[in-house]
């Protein structure tokens, strides 16, 4: 099977991103597993910075959407984005543990959908099975999340993020080295 060079060439600079983002995720996973409540807290007070700032955005919005009568409705929903986020940025354990608990449903998905996705598409031929055991992997630490949820949500999440991100990583680089392969 030959390949035109313009082809090729499509096929080499996308797989140097995704191996780019590959190893990135690889490395923010490492992070994660060794540092795991901070990793926790960061990522559950970026949730809070983004639901205020939005919040704060959308209040600014309803005043110019005051011609299309809209300020009431603008003005409630940007409220109430501002106080989920002050709610979450002054109560990062309760927001940590209902967060353990979405991402505990979360990762079942995730894992369900990639088990799924290796045998339906085999990502990578020879690589799909590095895909399956990913959403395996991700499937059994959902699980896990769910049986310790809330005892151990304060460090929980951040391990458990940074496997998931590990493996994803790794399954990426798998499928993006396995794509190089057949293109040689």
């Amino acid at each position: 099977m030959t390949m035109d060079p313009q082809s090729s060439t499509e096929i080499k600079s996308a797989t140097a991103w995704v191996m780019a983002l590959s190893i990135g995720l690889i490395l923010l996973g490492i992070l994660a597993i060794l540092m795991p409540r901070i990793a926790s807290a960061v990522f559950t007070s970026a949730i809070g910075w983004v639901a205020l700032i939005s919040g704060i955005l959308q209040v600014i919005q309803a005043f110019q959407a005051r011609a299309i009568k809209a300020l009431w409705l603008s003005l409630g929903v940007g409220l109430l984005y501002v106080m989920a986020g002050l709610y979450i940025l002054l109560n990062l354990a309760k927001a940590t543990a209902v967060l353990t608990l979405a991402f505990g449903l979360l990762f079942i998905a995730e894992g369900i959908f990639t088990i799924i996705m290796a045998f339906t598409y085999r990502a990578g031929r020879s690589m799909s099975w590095f895909v399956a055991i990913n959403g395996i992997i991700t499937l059994i630490l959902g699980i896990l999340v769910i049986n310790r949820w809330p005892f151990r949500s304060l460090w929980l999440i951040g391990l458990y993020v940074g496997v998931s991100l590990l493996f994803s990583g790794a399954s990426l680089l798998g499928s993006a080295l396995a794509a190089r392969k057949e293109l040689a």
